[in-house]
C-alpha cells in the first residue's frame, strides 16, 4: 500500500512527467473507497498508519491527494482528512511550490481557513 500511495503520490505532483500510470492504483483503491464514506475515521486511520513509514513524502501526499478524490470538494469538512490535507500542503510547500500557483483550490481554502484560526502557515 506504501508503495502504491507513493506513485499515486509522485502521478499526483506532476502528472505529465512522473511517468507514472495510476491505472493499477485505482484497481487496488476502488474497491477500498467505496467504504471510505461508511466510516471514514476508520480508513483513514489506516491511512495514517501506512504513511507512519513514509520517507520521502510523496506517499503522504498520495494520501493527502486521496483525501480529495474520495471526499471531493466535501474533503474540508472531513475532521480526519485534515491532518492528511495540511501534510499534502506541507509537502508541496517543502518543495517551493507556491500558494499562488500551485496548490488546487481546496488547498488553498484550507490555508485561508489555517490562518483565519490564527495559525501561521
Amino acid at each position: 500500500m506504501l508503495a502504491e500511495l507513493e506513485r499515486f503520490g509522485r502521478y499526483s505532483l506532476d502528472s505529465f512527467s512522473s511517468g507514472v500510470d495510476v491505472s493499477k492504483f485505482w484497481e487496488i483503491m476502488g474497491p477500498m473507497v467505496r467504504d471510505f464514506n461508511a466510516n471514514p475515521d476508520v480508513y483513514i486511520s489506516e491511512l495514517d498508519a501506512v504513511i507512519a513509514n513514509d520517507k520521502g513524502g510523496f506517499a503522504t501526499f498520495g494520501a493527502a491527494r486521496l483525501m480529495f478524490e474520495v471526499f471531493g470538494s466535501e474533503c474540508l469538512s472531513v475532521p480526519a482528512a485534515l491532518p492528511l490535507i495540511d501534510a499534502g500542503i506541507e509537502f508541496k510547500a517543502a518543495r517551493g511550490q507556491t500558494q499562488m500557483y500551485h496548490m488546487t483550490g481546496y488547498e488553498q481554502q484550507r490555508i485561508f481557513d489555517r490562518r483565519q484560526q490564527g495559525e501561521n502557515i
